[in-house]
């Protein structure tokens, strides 16, 4: 983008663009950003790669990418160089997928043991630290992308590796079926990213919304700013309020009791019990002595 949604302040607040990949699910911080900021427009916009940022990725103010685990988005610190700031969310669970009619049909997660019956194929996009694949014989047999290694478990050849989010959403669910591993193997990583050019405070609250931030931490944010607490805790000048306020309830007389006619059985009660308690107090009073 030519210009930053922050830049303009004389025809109102721009549009925010989030880009996000598929099996990237950001409605729940977008619900988040617009019961916080409902003055500025968060616009989120799919893109299909699967890895990465797209071609054309500066029309977003910020991405939400994934990554191989273990790997940082392109451009952060982490990458070595500085181009993008990079905040990482989450890692994703590890799902085997394999051709509709196989015999692990039905079952709710596979175990490392159950991978050993299984064929592993190898993809451009397979990780180091998942469970290993078996090699091909040519490596120009190798799919040339996550989509055509889904074309070739269709036809039954065996199952590949993938993040189980992203299965959910591009798998064929006529030619696979996807099923997660029990173990916690981590199977991608997503992050958010944003240029350092386009680093400024509505990039930095956006992140503090992914980071967590909600509505009621906003109000207390800005109650710290006038005198409140932004744990949510009451500030000095609440307590003190409060204390003063109690203290007027204390400094305020008791209510008299209400008289109790002679010999009722009110006062039968009342007088029974004053006489237990002064046989306590001179048996304490005995026992001290």
């Amino acid at each position: 983008m030519n210009e930053s949604p922050a830049d303009d302040q004389t025809t109102g607040p721009a549009k925010i663009l989030l880009g996000f990949t598929r099996g990237v699910a950001p409605s729940k911080w977008e619900r988040r950003w617009n019961a916080i900021s409902p003055e500025r427009q968060l616009t989120i916009v799919p893109f299909p790669e699967p890895y990465g940022r797209p071609e054309g990725a500066d029309e977003f103010d910020m991405t939400l990418e994934r990554t191989a685990p273990g790997s940082a988005p392109v451009g952060s610190a982490s990458e070595g160089s500085t181009t993008h700031h990079a905040l990482r969310l989450y890692d994703e669970a590890l799902a085997l997928v394999l051709p509709k009619g196989h015999e692990l049909k039905g079952s709710e997660s596979v175990s490392l043991a159950d991978l050993a019956d299984v064929r592993i194929l190898d993809h451009p996009n397979h990780a180091p630290d998942w469970p290993a694949a078996e090699p091909w014989a040519d490596p120009a047999w190798m799919p040339t992308d996550i989509h055509a290694a889904l074309a070739i478990v269709a036809t039954g050849l065996g199952g590949i590796l993938m993040p189980a989010p992203l299965a959910r959403h591009i798998i064929d669910k006529h030619s696979h079926i996807a099923i997660r591993l029990a173990e916690p193997i981590a199977g991608g990583t997503v992050w958010a990213s944003w240029r350092v050019e386009r680093d400024a405070p509505d990039m930095q609250h956006l992140a503090g919304v992914m980071r967590g931030r909600t509505a009621r931490s906003s109000r207390a944010s800005a109650d710290d700013a006038s005198g409140g607490s932004a744990s949510g805790r009451p500030s000095k000048s609440e307590k003190a309020a409060k204390a003063g306020k109690t203290g007027n309830r204390q400094a305020q007389p008791a209510k008299a009791k209400a008289k109790l006619k002679p010999n009722s059985r009110g006062a039968q009660l009342q007088a029974a019990t004053e006489k237990r308690e002064r046989e306590k107090a001179a048996r304490r009073k005995a026992k001290r002595k």
